[in-house]
């Protein structure tokens, strides 16, 4: 009846998207799941159903956690006739290597008396081709009577630390008369729960916490009505992507470290890595706002400690790879960002501190990988070109006449497709308005849109001005000559490439006056025309960013910073 939907949405809730680490799917670990049916014609229908998932206080380094869970279902016979069945309840899974690891201590109750099952093969849950361990155990429905089952049994989590993931399958319960009248689903760990520790928004790689909860205390609660499992529905199966407890209770540990001896640098040091290690992913960093949250205190517990601690090298090098790996992800498809700067500044203190400490030295390669332009080796140590020369302010606000009448330069402008320093392609639509407001859209060849607003100005230097930012506070500075309906960059970041950057105005206008030098007032001197040319820097005509060097920069495991 249901069983083909049934197959088709557990195979899609178990394929794996290639965002996991290294890209390989880890092994999974059985899925809790509602009961089954023995007769797939049955008039018994699950009236309600509640189950609590309740996660263990795991210390364990590493340790993926496990989680007890409770589940009780009201069950009520709508037919003419009693119902005698056999209900079966999965035991086993192919974790994804053709292993089969079986959920444990598990307890059945029926009417509130203890039941004994016995092991029947049924086709895997997830890969319906093969055949595993289930529970049956046999269960009589009187007409138009409550029957109470419950079951409770032990899960383990799946996944790479520092993050875990629980599965319950809501599916199995598909088969029963109707649809399901309402189901109570909480996740409950051992302390306060957070968008911090359950990821929320987010896809870890094997699993994405499922939407629709609510936090309070330390629970996730959801709450379905009337709905049948599946696709087309409020919700298909249920999954919890979380924080792995060992890693969470590091960081409550040194929490508890720095409120007792707020003046222990070595303890806000410790706090700002336990962050850091669960605010980066595999490839990239959290985006949810937990994720953002993280790295917000990471950033201020490195603060704290290198106040208390302004001579330790490796926390000044454990700060700068904090704010170099950011800024990586975030200045890759755009300009470096102020914390490549500011991560340089830390990496080249740790350096003059301790040149030839192994931690900094290792770190300190990372950042020139992910930054080659901004970080070049010169024999035994580097040079940062990029402190020595950063980028040129935009002018403060103009004491000279402008040159372009705003209507004028109002419009919007559109580029080629432009190849980037890391070989992509995009095309550029750039909309001036009268009141100086800028708007910079980035299309991509796969049709993302990067979107970015700011302001225009004309310093009266005969050249365009425009500085945006985009929504992940990147901020990008062009300058523009106008000629015609052509704006050509003369000053821009070299993530667009050697060829330049140049734009034409979308639709019918009329030429563009070249501009003219005001007539200077008594009190003010004649301005001086800049020429177009590229400017010095260190943006323009730089190599393109670093390539992925994901896995050199994350893999190495430091005691400290």
């Amino acid at each position: 009846m249901k069983r083909m939907t049934l197959i088709l949405l557990l195979i899609a809730l178990f394929a794996f998207p290639s965002a996991a680490l290294a890209d390989v799917a880890p092994p999974i670990n059985p899925p809790g799941s509602n009961p089954e049916p023995g007769n797939e014609g049955t008039r018994v229908r699950m009236v309600s159903e509640n189950v609590l998932i309740s996660v263990n206080a795991d210390t364990a380094p590493g340790s993926l956690g496990s989680a007890r869970v409770t589940a009780s279902f009201n069950m009520r016979n709508l037919g003419a006739s009693e119902e005698s069945m056999a209900v079966r309840f999965p035991l086993s899974a192919n974790d994804g290597r053709f292993a089969y690891p079986e959920i444990a201590d598990l307890s059945i109750k029926v009417d509130g008396k203890q039941v004994s099952y016995r092991r029947a093969n049924y086709p895997d849950v997830r890969y319906q081709n093969e055949d595993v361990p289930w529970a049956e155990f046999d269960v009589t429905f009187p007409v138009n009577q409550d029957v109470g089952i419950d079951v409770a049994y032990t899960l383990s989590g799946s996944g790479y630390a520092p993050y875990t993931a629980f599965y319950y399958i809501l599916a199995t319960g598909a088969g029963w008369n109707d649809t399901i009248g309402s189901a109570d689903v909480t996740l409950r760990l051992p302390y306060p729960a957070s968008p911090q520790n359950i990821i929320l928004n987010t896809q870890i790689g094997w699993a994405e916490t499922t939407p629709g909860g609510s936090i309070q205390g330390n629970e996730m609660h959801w709450h379905f009505e009337n709905f049948e499992p599946g696709p087309y529905d409020v919700v298909e199966n249920m999954e919890f992507a979380l924080v792995a407890p060992s890693a969470w209770q590091t960081v409550l540990n040194e929490q508890n470290n720095v409120s007792k001896s707020p003046n222990d640098g070595e303890a806000w040091g410790r706090l700002a890595k336990a962050y850091k290690e669960i605010f980066f992913m595999s490839k990239a960093y959290r985006t949810d706002a937990g994720g953002e949250e993280l790295y917000k205190l990471s950033v201020d517990a490195y603060e704290k400690c290198l106040a208390l601690l302004p001579k330790d090298a490796q926390w000044h090098a454990g700060f700068a790879d904090l704010l170099a790996n950011r800024a990586y992800w975030d200045s890759f498809m755009g300009s470096p960002t102020s914390d490549t700067y500011r991560a340089l500044n830390e990496i080249q203190t740790a350096l003059e501190l301790a040149p030839n400490d192994p931690i900094v030295k290792e770190i300190a390669q990372n950042i020139s990988y992910m930054f080659p332009d901004g970080m070049k080796q010169n024999g035994t140590g580097y040079d940062f070109p990029w402190l020595v020369q950063t980028p040129t302010p935009l002018p403060p606000t103009p004491t000279i006449v402008p040159v372009y009448d705003p209507a004028v330069v109002a419009g919007t402008y559109q580029s080629d497709l432009l190849t980037l320093a890391n070989n992509k392609r995009t095309q550029l639509t750039l909309t001036l308005g009268t009141d100086h407001s800028a708007t910079l859209e980035s299309k991509g060849e796969d049709n993302q849109v990067v979107e970015s607003s700011g302001t225009w100005q004309d310093y009266g230097d005969g050249s365009i001005h425009v500085s945006v930012e985009d929504p992940n506070n990147r901020q990008t500075q062009f300058a523009f000559s106008l000629q015609e309906n052509n704006l050509q960059a003369t000053e821009y970041p070299a993530f667009y490439g050697e060829a330049g950057v140049s734009m034409d105005r979308v639709g019918t206008a009329t030429s563009t006056p070249e501009p003219q030098q005001p007539t200077p007032s008594p009190d003010q001197p004649t301005p001086t025309p800049v020429p177009s040319s590229k400017p010095s820097s260190p943006f323009c005509g730089s190599a393109a960013l670093a390539p992925l060097m994901i896995v050199l920069w994350w893999k190495g495991k430091r005691q400290r910073s």
